[in-house]
């Protein structure tokens, strides 16, 4: 954004037209005649064709006009911010395992649904620093603790099924979660963890995680996704995809009994994608940020370089005079 500190020197922009006028009607008639016994020479010596009789007049107008807006004093505004305060880390704790593609969420299955409502918190978030870690069989970190939210969304939308390590590792999803978080120093730390399924692998059980969580001052938001009864879940046949009816049971007891131990006091349930967006936008007023933004600015003066556009101005119209165009003193 450009300002300018004295703007009222820019109402001299209104004389500029005033002074053309003046040189082009009255001054041009005072201009000296010659007499010359060889006065077509002299004509042949100061031709100059029409436009160029007026190129000194423009040299001269344009230097006004950079003196008066150097006048103005003219300066780009930067304007930036700084945070006060603290923001939260979080981490994401995604089941990825094979239950999860159950079709009885929208828009295709659980994980999609899950993903979609992921991102959905995420684009909620402001100067949190938020990270992601995926488990069935075993737990991986897919993207740490970081505030670039365009990277943490990529990392979303490229979650699939693994093709090995099959299971429901409840315990070492949050366990992984809680070694992301445990060094950090932001005033709130949170787990998310979303699931369908009850833990039946891994080294780690989920209270014994939930335990480690509790150690470290890590609070955990336990969300079960998933309908009642038996859904339609799609398996593989010589001829194609087929779904059949399958009953996937969660363990909410341990889920709960995980809220607690946590500090969150309960888990959720969701059984639509509907209600899984309203349970995080409960957890998201739950665990509300603090901070405050401070703008501030710097300017980068620009006077002086309608300064010396004026000096250049000036300097050129002397040579056109004087050697272009042959002009007497």
């Amino acid at each position: 954004m450009i300002e300018f500190v004295n703007p009222l020197w820019l109402w001299g922009l209104v004389l500029v037209p005033i002074f053309i006028l003046y040189q082009i009607f009255v001054q041009n008639k005072k201009r000296v005649r010659f007499i010359h016994s060889r006065f077509d020479i002299f004509q042949l010596i100061t031709k100059r064709s029409s436009w160029l009789s007026y190129l000194p007049l423009i040299l001269r107008s344009l230097v006004l006009i950079s003196l008066l807006v150097a006048l103005a004093r003219p300066r780009i505004v930067h304007e930036e911010e700084r945070i006060i305060g603290h923001g939260i880390d979080i981490m994401i704790s995604l089941d990825v395992s094979g239950s999860m593609r159950a079709v009885d969420f929208q828009p295709v299955n659980r994980l999609e649904a899950a993903k979609k409502v992921a991102r959905y918190f995420v684009e909620k978030r402001k100067n949190d620093r938020i990270g992601m870690v995926v488990f069935a069989g075993k737990a991986f970190t897919r993207c740490p603790l970081t505030l670039d939210y365009n990277i943490l969304m990529n990392t979303i939308d490229n979650i699939d099924f693994p093709q090995h390590f099959d299971g429901t590792a409840i315990g070492m999803g949050l366990a992984t979660a809680v070694a992301r978080l445990k060094d950090s120093d932001a005033e709130s730390k949170v787990i998310i963890l979303v699931t369908d399924g009850m833990n039946n692998t891994g080294e780690i059980d989920p209270l014994t995680a939930a335990q480690l969580a509790a150690t470290y001052g890590i609070k955990v938001y336990p969300i079960a996704i998933g309908t009642y009864g038996p859904v339609d879940f799609p398996v593989q046949t010589p001829v194609g995809i087929r779904y059949q009816k399958v009953e996937i049971g969660f363990d909410m007891d341990t889920l709960e009994e995980t809220a607690r131990i946590t500090g969150t006091g309960r888990a959720w349930h969701a059984e639509d994608t509907q209600e899984f967006e309203q349970i995080i936008d409960e957890i998201d007023a739950l665990e509300a940020s603090e901070y405050e933004i401070e703008h501030y600015y710097h300017h980068e003066e620009l006077f002086f370089l309608f300064l010396l556009i004026a000096f250049g101005l000036l300097l050129l119209e002397l040579i056109l005079r004087l050697i272009i165009m042959w002009e007497l003193p």
